[in-house]
C-alpha cells in the first residue's frame, strides 16, 4: 500500500510540473495491467497485516468497547422507537422466500444468523457446517474484518484526502443515516466503529424521560462532541491551529443541529407528522392539535436543480422502484399496465408477431407457430419478468430462437421492436376500453359495434384505426343519444357538449325522406361490400326519379324547408353530401377500402409551383421530384425517400398523393356490387346515377382519412427503419474494443498524441499528451521546433526523440483540423525510422489517426472545464484522442446528450424527431456496454469509467446514481456478486437483469480476509443463477465419478472444481470435449429450462472470463483520413466537380494552387490557357487570384487533386446521378413537359433582358431581389447569388442567405469600367477595394459565412425572434434573479446585424445594443472583435466601463 501511495504522489508532481521530466521510462508494473485483467486492488494486503494489527490494538478496539456499552443501554428503546419504519421498509425489501429462492439458484444458501438477525449476511453454500458457527465468535470476526477494512480505506486515501476533517466526515454519516433509514438498519449491531454509533444514538430522544434528564443528555453530548472534536488533530497529523482554522473557515457540521433536535423532538411529541404532505398539515381532532408539514427537497432547493440532478419525487420513486428504469420511462402514463386479460395476452402475442415477422422475411409457406412462441416468451420476460433486451438476449436466447440449427433468432433489434410494440399495444387496448365504456354508457345495442368487439380473436382488429372508426361512428349515428347523455352529466359537472348538429338537423327534417327512397341503407351497403355479395339489393322508387322526389317532398313541406323551394339542385345535392356522409362513417365499409388501400396503394408526387422552381439539381429532393407509383416495398427499402417527401410537403414544394392502382375500376367494382341495380330503364339509370355520386363521394372521404392514416404509419415505419441504420452505424462506432499494439501482449498501450493545430510550422507549437496505461493524464509537452526547418532539422527529431525515449509510449495517435496534419504524419514516420525509436520492450511504435468527432467536442466542453481548467484546448484535444484510443466506448459514454445527437453518424439522421435519434443512440449503448460489462469497484470511484454504469441491464441514469451511492455508502470494495442483495444494494428484478454485466475481478488475496464462495465466477458473464450448472460443468470436465460430485454438492464445496479447472492447462481441450448439447436436452426434459446457449457461454466463460468480444479498434484509412482533415465529402468534393481554387505558385510550367478546404491542386501544363497561348502561365494567371477548376483526379492517400483551368472543362459540370428514372417510377413525361415550359419561360426572360447585362460567372443569376430570396429560400446557409443591381449598371448585388427567411443584400461599386456593360476592374464593397468577383466571395463573403457560424452555434446565441428572445431572458432573470444575463440574437429587421440582449439583474430593466457583422469580425461600439469570444470579452469591458463611469457621475 505504501508503494502504491508512492507512485501516485509521483504521478502527480508529474501532471503539476510540465517542465521537470523524469529520465526514467515508467515501467509497465506501475502503469496497468493485463488490457483482460481488470482487477487493480488489495495487490498488498499482505504487507500491511502487520501494520494494520498495530493500529487496531492502538485505537480500533477502544472504540469498540465503547460502542458496544452505548449500543446496549439505547437498542430497545430505538427498536421501539422505529419499529414503524422498519416494517413499512420490510415491504420494499425481498421476501424470506424470494430471497432463499434467489440463493438457491445461486447454489447458496442463507445462514441461521441472518434469517433470526432480522439482516442480510453473507450466503452460504447448502450445506455448510459454518452455519451453525457461535454468534459470539461471528461477532468478533466482523469486529476484525470491519476494522481492517476501514484502516484499508484510510491509509489508501491520498494526501489531501487525509487532511479532511473528522467532523466532516461524522457530518457526512450522520446525513447518510438520516436520508435512508435502510442504512441503519444495515449497520451491524456488533461492530465497533465510535462515530457511527455516537452518532446514531446521539439523536434517539426517549419519550418517557422528565426535562431535566433531557437537559443532562443533552448536556453529556456537546460533552462528548467536544471530545471527539480534538480527535482530527490525532489522527489526521494536524496542528490545533489548522484544526480551528478549518473550523472557522468550514463550521464544525453542526451548525443546524437545533433544527433537526427540534424535528426529532416535535416527532417524539407526536405534534409533526411526518407523513403529512399538504400545505397546512393535519388536524388532528383527538388531541385538538394541527400537524406540522414534512420539510421536504422541494422545500430547500429550486425544482429546476432537482430535474436537473434528478432528485425529483418521481426521480426518487423511480430510484426505488423494483422495476428497470427504462421500462418505468417508456410506461409512463399507462394505466393498468401489465393487467391483459388471457385473451388480450394472446392477442398482443398474434398483433407482435405479425409486425415483427415482416422484418424476417420468411418465406409465405412458412409456418409462424414456434416463432409466435418464441414472441409470446420474451413479451412474457419483458412484461411480466421485467427483464431487459440484454439480459433476455444473453441469458434466455434458447427460449426466443427456434429449435432448428439453422433456425431464426430474435435479435436485439427485434426485442427492441417487441419492447416498443408492447408499449403500443398497451395503447391500444387502453383506447379499446374507453371506447368499450362509452358504448356501454350510452346503453345501446349495436349489432355492427358489437361483432367488432366480440370478434377479438385476431391482431388485425388491435389498431387504433379500427377503434377510432368505432368511435367516429358512435358521435355519428348516436348523435341524440349522446346528447342525452351528456344532458345527465351537465346537471353534475355544469358542461354541455352536443354532437353533429348539422346532421341531426337534418335527419330530423323533412327532406331525410329522400334517403329512405334511395332505396338501400348505409348498413346494407356495408354488408354487401363486407360479405362480397349483393345481400341486399337497391330498390328503385317505382315511378318517381331521384329530382322527382325531392320536389314532391319539397311542395308537401315547403314551410320547413324553405330554403330549398326555389333551388332544387341545392337540395338534391344535399341529400347525396348526407347519404356519402352516412357511407363513409358506416364501420364495414370503411375497413373494407382500409384493407384493400393498404394492399395495393402507390405514392405519387404531385410538384407545386414552387416545387417546380426550387427543386434543382443538387436540391436535397432532387430524387424525388417526378418520383410515381411507388410502392411500400420501395420505401422499406429505401425508408428516407419518404421522409424527404414529407419534408418536403412540409415546405410546400409537392404534395404526397396515395392511390390504388386502378383506383377507378376499384370504385366501380364496388359501387356494382353494393348500390347497383341490373334494370335499364331510365328510371333504374337515374337512380343509379344518383346512388353512384354519393358514393364516389363516400369513398373519396373515406381514400383521404386513409391516406392520412397511412402517411402516418409509413413515417413511423420509415423513422424506425432509418433509426435502426443509426443504430447500427452507431454501434459499429461503440463496438470498438481499445488499440492493441502487439496482439501477443494483450495491454492497454501507453498513449502519445501529437497534434500541429492550424499547420504554420516554425509559428504555432505542436501538442504533445502522454497518457498512462489506466488512462490518467500524466504530461503535456509543446514543441516549439520546425519539423521542416531545412537548417536545424536535427532540433525536432532530438527533441521527438527526447519525449518518446521519456515516455516510452507504446503508441502515437495523431489528427488535426487541417490536411497539413498528413505533412506532419510523415514526418513523423520519417523521424522514428532514421532513428529507429521503439518501446521498451523493442517493438516498433505504430503511428496511427484517430477519430476526433470526440476530441473536437471535448476540447470545448464544460466537462474539459472541469477535469482541466488550466490547459489550452489543444492540449485537452490530444487527451481525447489518447482516452479514444484506449476505450472508444467509454469516450463517447461521456459525452453529453447534446453532443451525442451532433455526432454525424448517419447522413438521414436529422429526418428523425429527437426523441427516436435519442432512443436509438441510447439502445446502442445498453447493447455494446453489457457486452462488455462493468467491473463493480472500479465504478465506484471512477466517474469516468462509471458514466457506462447507466446502461447496464436494469439500471438508468438514476439507479446507476443510486447504486453508486449504495456502494459509497459501503466505504468498502464488493466481494462477490452476491453482496448486492444481501447489503440491499439492489432489489431481486434489478440484480436479476444486471448481475451478469456486473463482474467483480478475482484475486486470491482477497480470500484471506473474506470467506464468501463463487468469487471467481464474479468475474465471469455467467449469471448467479447459473453457478450450479458451471460448478457441475467444472466437474464434468475435470471427469470426477458422480459420488464425489454428489459428496461435493452436499458439503456445499462444489466451488472446488472452478478452482481445480482454472488450474488445470488441459482445461480448454476438456472443456471443448463436453456434450453440452445432450446434456441441455437432459436438463430441459428434468427441470423444463432450456439452457443450451447458456452452458455455451458458461464453457467460455471458464476459458477466459469477460473475454474482449468487440471488434478491434479501427484507425482512420484513405478516405476517411481525407474527410477528417479537409471536411470534405463525397458529396462536396468530387471528380467532375466545380470549384474555386487560389493560386499559390508556379513551379515550371504547373500551377500549384489550394481550395478553402486546403486540398493542394496540380494544374499542369495541358490544363491552363498557357499552352494554347504559348504563354508562361505567370503571365496569365496572377499569385492569390481565385479561379474556377474542375476537379479531374483526387489522391486521397496525399490529400490532393488534380484540377484543370481550361473553360470548356468548366462550363461542363459533371453530377453524378444516384438514382433510378426507371419510367415505371419515374414521371418522364412530365420532366419533359416541365423542361419545355421551364426552357419557353427562359427564352421569354432573356428577350425581356437582352438589354440587361450578363456577367459570365457560375454565380451570376438574372433574378430580382425578390427573385434571389426566393431562390435561395430552400438552400443552406451561406448560399449566394450574384445579380445585376437596381442602382445601375455600376452596381450588382451579393444576395446570400444568413437564415431562414433572412436574406442581405451586398451592393458591389464597380470602377475603371471598359463599357457600361462590362465587369469593373476595380470593384468595392464596404469601402474595400477587390479585383474581381472570386477574391470578393473568398475574402470577403466566407469571411462572414465563418463569422456567423461562429456566433449563431455560440452557447450565447438564441434563436428566435426578438420578442421569444426577450421573453426567455425575462423568464430566465425571474428563475435567476441574482445572475446577469445576455444573449445574441439575429436582427431580422436589418439583415446583417444582430441583437446582443441583457439584463444585469432581475430589477434591472433590458438593454438592447446593435452588433454588425463585418467580413473582419464583430462591430460593437466603435470597436471590431475578431472573434465571438473577444466579443463577449468586449461586451463585459464595456460593461464595466460603463457601470463604473455612472457610479462616478452620480458620486459627483
Amino acid at each position: 500500500m505504501d508503494e502504491d501511495r508512492e507512485a501516485l504522489a509521483t504521478a502527480r508532481e508529474e501532471s503539476v510540473d510540465d517542465n521537470n521530466m523524469d529520465d526514467n521510462p515508467p515501467s509497465d508494473e506501475e502503469e496497468g495491467e493485463d488490457v483482460f485483467d481488470s482487477s487493480e486492488e488489495d495487490d498488498n494486503l499482505d504487507d500491511d497485516e502487520d501494520e494494520a494489527r498495530k493500529v487496531k490494538e492502538g485505537f480500533i478496539v477502544d472504540d469498540e468497547e465503547d460502542s458496544d456499552k452505548e449500543l446496549v443501554s439505547g437498542t430497545s428503546k430505538r427498536r421501539r422507537k422505529h419499529r414503524r419504519k422498519q416494517r413499512e421498509e420490510e415491504d420494499d425489501r425481498l421476501s424470506e422466500d424470494d430471497l432463499d429462492l434467489l440463493m438457491e439458484n445461486a447454489g447458496v444458501k442463507r445462514t441461521a444468523t441472518a434469517t433470526s438477525s432480522g439482516r442480510l449476511k453473507r450466503l452460504k453454500r447448502v450445506g455448510d457446517e459454518e452455519a451453525d458457527e457461535d454468534k459470539s465468535e461471528g461477532t468478533t470476526r466482523t469486529h476484525k474484518e470491519d476494522s481492517a477494512s476501514r484502516l484499508e480505506d484510510f491509509f489508501s486515501e491520498e494526501e489531501n484526502e487525509e487532511e479532511e476533517t473528522t467532523t466532516t466526515r461524522r457530518r457526512a454519516e450522520y446525513d447518510e443515516l438520516e436520508e435512508d433509514e435502510n442504512n441503519r438498519n444495515r449497520v451491524s449491531h456488533k461492530t465497533g466503529i465510535l462515530d457511527e454509533l455516537d452518532d446514531f444514538i446521539e439523536e434517539d430522544e426517549f419519550s418517557d424521560e422528565d426535562e431535566e434528564t433531557r437537559q443532562h443528555r443533552i448536556q453529556e453530548r456537546k460533552m462528548m462532541r467536544d471530545q471527539r472534536m480534538k480527535q482530527p488533530t490525532q489522527i489526521t497529523g494536524l496542528s490545533s491551529d489548522k484544526i480551528d482554522e478549518m473550523y472557522d473557515i468550514f463550521g464544525d457540521g453542526h451548525d443546524y443541529d437545533w433544527a433537526l433536535e427540534i424535528e426529532n423532538d416535535e416527532i417524539e411529541e407526536g405534534t409533526l407528522d411526518v407523513g403529512d404532505e399538504g400545505n397546512n398539515g393535519q388536524y388532528d381532532e383527538e388531541t385538538g392539535t394541527r400537524s406540522k408539514k414534512k420539510i421536504t427537497l422541494r422545500d430547500i432547493y429550486d425544482l429546476q436543480d432537482l430535474k436537473k440532478n434528478l432528485m425529483t419525487d418521481e426521480d426518487m420513486l423511480i430510484r426505488k422502484t423494483d422495476i428497470p428504469e427504462r421500462f418505468q420511462e417508456l410506461r409512463q402514463g399507462l394505466v393498468n399496465y401489465g393487467n391483459l386479460s388471457l385473451e388480450d395476452q394472446e392477442l398482443e402475442k398474434n398483433w407482435i408477431s405479425d409486425k415483427t415477422a415482416v422484418d424476417k422475411n420468411f418465406d409465405p409457406s412458412y409456418d409462424l407457430t414456434e416463432f409466435k412462441e418464441c414472441v409470446g416468451n420474451a413479451i412474457k420476460f419483458l412484461s411480466q419478468d421485467n427483464l431487459e433486451v440484454p439480459f433476455i438476449y444473453a441469458y434466455r436466447r434458447n427460449y426466443i430462437s427456434s429449435k432448428a440449427r439453422d433456425g431464426f433468432v430474435l435479435t436485439e433489434d427485434d426485442l427492441w421492436d417487441i419492447v416498443a410494440l408492447d408499449i403500443e399495444f398497451h395503447s391500444i387496448i387502453y383506447k379499446r376500453d374507453y371506447v368499450k365504456r362509452f358504448y356501454k354508457e350510452l346503453k345501446l345495442n349495436d349489432e355492427m359495434v358489437d361483432d367488432y368487439f366480440e370478434n377479438q380473436t385476431t391482431a388485425s382488429v388491435a389498431e387504433l384505426n379500427s377503434l377510432q372508426d368505432i368511435y367516429n361512428y358512435l358521435e355519428f349515428k348516436y348523435a341524440q343519444e349522446i346528447n342525452e347523455v351528456s344532458l345527465e352529466h351537465s346537471e353534475t359537472n355544469g358542461k354541455k357538449h352536443m354532437k353533429n348538429s348539422s346532421y341531426e338537423k337534418f335527419k330530423g327534417s323533412s327532406l331525410y325522406k329522400a334517403i329512405d327512397d334511395i332505396g338501400i341503407t348505409a348498413e346494407q351497403v356495408g354488408e354487401n361490400i363486407n360479405s362480397q355479395h349483393q345481400i341486399h339489393a337497391a330498390v328503385d322508387h317505382p315511378t318517381q326519379k331521384p329530382r322527382e322526389v325531392v320536389e314532391s317532398i319539397l311542395n308537401a313541406n315547403s314551410k320547413d324547408l324553405q330554403v330549398f323551394t326555389s333551388n332544387v339542385k341545392l337540395a338534391m345535392d344535399t341529400v347525396q353530401k348526407y347519404y356519402a356522409l352516412e357511407l363513409s362513417k358506416n364501420i364495414k365499409i370503411r375497413e373494407k377500402v382500409r384493407s384493400d388501400f393498404y394492399k395495393y396503394y402507390l405514392a405519387d408526387v404531385v410538384l407545386t409551383s414552387k416545387g417546380k422552381r426550387e427543386i434543382q439539381k443538387g436540391s436535397l429532393y432532387e430524387d424525388i421530384k417526378y418520383a410515381i407509383n411507388r410502392t411500400p416495398i420501395h420505401f422499406r427499402r429505401d425508408p428516407d425517400v419518404f421522409l424527404r417527401m414529407l419534408e418536403a410537403e412540409r415546405l410546400n414544394l409537392l404534395t404526397v398523393k396515395l392511390h390504388m392502382s386502378s383506383q377507378t375500376q376499384y370504385v366501380n367494382h364496388l359501387f356494382q356490387l353494393s348500390l347497383e341495380t341490373t334494370n335499364t330503364s331510365e328510371l333504374a339509370t337515374e337512380w343509379n346515377n344518383f346512388r353512384k355520386t354519393s358514393f364516389i363521394q363516400a369513398v373519396e372521404k373515406i381514400f383521404a382519412d386513409i391516406s392520412r392514416e397511412i402517411k402516418d404509419d409509413l413515417e413511423k415505419t420509415c423513422q424506425k427503419l432509418v433509426a435502426k441504420t443509426v443504430r447500427h452505424k452507431f454501434m459499429t462506432k461503440l463496438d470498438q474494443a481499445p488499440f492493441i499494439p502487439d496482439l501477443k501482449d494483450p495491454k492497454i498501450p501507453r498513449i502519445l498524441t501529437l497534434t500541429c493545430g492550424q499547420g504554420v510550422f516554425g509559428q504555432d507549437a505542436i501538442m504533445a499528451v502522454f497518457v498512462n496505461r489506466k488512462g490518467d493524464f500524466v504530461k503535456d509537452f509543446k514543441i516549439v521546433d520546425n519539423p521542416f526547418d531545412k537548417v536545424n532539422p536535427q532540433n525536432f527529431e532530438d527533441t521527438l526523440d527526447n519525449i518518446i525515449q521519456n515516455c516510452q509510449p507504446n503508441a502515437i495517435g495523431i489528427n488535426g483540423p487541417n490536411p497539413k496534419t498528413q505533412k506532419f504524419y510523415k514526418k513523423l514516420q520519417e523521424v522514428i525510422h532514421k532513428k529507429q525509436i521503439v518501446d521498451n520492450k523493442g517493438h516498433n511504435i505504430p503511428i496511427i489517426y484517430v477519430d476526433d468527432e470526440v476530441a473536437i467536442r471535448y476540447q470545448h466542453s464544460e466537462r474539459a472545464s472541469q477535469e482541466f481548467p488550466n490547459k489550452p484546448p489543444l492540449i485537452k484535444y490530444c487527451i481525447a484522442l489518447a482516452r479514444y484510443m484506449q476505450s472508444p466506448l467509454l469516450e463517447y459514454s461521456n459525452l453529453s446528450l447534446e453532443e451525442l445527437r451532433s455526432l454525424s453518424i448517419h447522413q438521414h439522421q436529422l429526418l428523425l424527431p429527437i426523441d427516436i435519434l435519442t432512443r436509438a443512440l441510447e439502445t446502442a449503448f445498453v447493447d455494446i456496454v453489457n457486452l462488455v460489462g462493468v467491473e463493480v469497484n472500479k465504478a465506484t470511484d471512477n466517474a469516468y469509467y462509471a458514466s457506462t454504469l447507466k446502461y447496464i441491464s436494469g439500471f438508468g441514469k438514476r439507479k446507476a446514481i443510486d447504486f453508486l451511492e449504495s456502494l459509497q455508502r459501503l466505504n468498502e470494495p464488493l466481494l462477490a456478486r452476491q453482496q448486492l442483495i444481501t447489503h440491499n444494494i439492489l432489489h431481486k428484478t434489478i440484480f436479476m437483469n444486471s448481475a451478469g454485466f456486473l463482474y467483480i475481478s478475482w484475486n486470491e488475496k482477497r480470500q484471506k480476509y473474506e470467506d464468501l464462495e463463487h468469487d471467481q465466477l464474479d468475474s465471469t458473464r455467467i449469471h448467479p443463477e447459473d453457478y450450479h450448472l458451471a460448478t457441475k460443468v467444472a466437474a464434468d470436465a475435470l471427469e470426477y465419478d458422480p459420488d464425489t460430485i454428489a459428496e461435493k454438492e452436499d458439503q456445499g464445496t462444489m466451488s472446488e472444481f472452478i478452482e481445480l479447472l482454472r488450474e488445470d492447462p488441459d482445461r480448454r481441450t476438456k472443456l471443448e470435449s463436453l456434450n453440452l448439447d445432450s446434456y441441455a436436452e437432459e436438463l430441459e426434459q428434468k427441470t423444463g429450462q432450456k439452457k443450451s446457449n447458456n452452458l455455451n457461454t458458461i464453457v467460455l466463460e471458464l476459458l477466459d472470463g469477460f473475454e474482449e468480444l468487440r471488434n478491434d479498434f479501427h484507425p482512420l484509412q484513405g478516405d476517411e483520413i481525407f474527410q477528417t482533415l479537409t471536411g470534405e465529402t463525397e458529396k462536396t468534393f468530387f471528380k467532375g466537380c466545380i470549384i474555386p481554387v487560389r493560386i499559390e505558385r508556379f513551379w515550371h510550367n504547373d500551377i500549384i494552387c489550394t481550395t478553402n478546404s486546403e486540398v493542394e491542386c496540380v494544374v499542369n501544363a495541358q490544363r491552363h490557357l498557357g499552352v494554347q497561348l504559348k504563354r508562361p502561365a505567370n503571365e496569365i494567371y496572377e499569385v492569390g487570384k481565385t479561379y474556377p477548376a474542375k476537379v479531374i483526379f483526387i489522391d486521397y492517400a496525399n490529400i490532393s487533386a488534380e484540377v484543370s483551368l481550361l473553360e470548356h472543362d468548366i462550363k461542363h459540370q459533371y453530377v453524378p446521378i444516384s438514382y433510378s428514372k426507371d419510367p415505371s417510377i419515374w414521371d418522364l413525361k412530365q420532366e419533359l413537359e416541365d423542361s419545355e415550359e421551364e426552357k419557353k419561360i427562359t427564352m421569354v426572360e432573356a428577350r425581356a433582358k437582352r438589354t440587361h447585362r450578363v456577367i459570365n460567372h457560375p454565380y451570376y443569376f438574372p433574378f430580382n431581389g425578390k427573385q434571389a430570396e426566393d431562390y435561395l429560400r430552400s438552400k443552406e446557409r451561406g448560399d449566394f447569388v450574384i445579380r445585376q443591381s437596381s442602382r445601375g449598371d455600376d452596381h450588382l448585388v451579393i444576395t446570400w442567405k444568413l437564415d431562414k427567411d433572412l436574406f442581405q443584400h451586398v451592393d458591389i461599386k464597380e470602377l475603371e469600367k471598359e463599357n457600361p456593360l462590362a465587369l469593373g476592374r476595380v470593384l468595392v464593397v464596404e469601402g474595400q477595394k477587390y479585383h474581381d468577383l472570386d477574391q470578393i466571395i473568398v475574402e470577403y463573403l466566407q469571411n462572414k459565412i465563418r463569422l456567423l457560424n461562429e456566433l449563431t452555434t455560440n452557447e450565447k446565441f438564441k434563436r428566435g425572434n426578438k420578442k421569444e428572445v426577450i421573453k426567455f431572458i425575462e423568464e430566465y432573470s425571474e428563475v435567476n434573479p441574482n445572475k446577469s444575463v445576455y444573449y445574441f440574437s439575429l436582427n431580422y429587421e436589418n439583415p446583417g446585424w444582430f441583437y446582443l440582449m441583457f439584463k444585469l439583474n432581475a430589477q434591472s430593466k433590458l438593454y438592447t445594443w446593435n452588433v454588425k457583422l463585418t467580413n473582419t469580425g464583430f462591430f460593437l461600439v466603435n470597436y471590431n472583435y475578431p472573434t465571438v469570444v473577444q466579443l463577449c470579452n468586449g461586451f463585459k469591458t464595456l460593461l464595466r466601463s460603463n457601470s463604473t463611469r455612472n457610479r462616478t457621475t452620480n458620486y459627483h
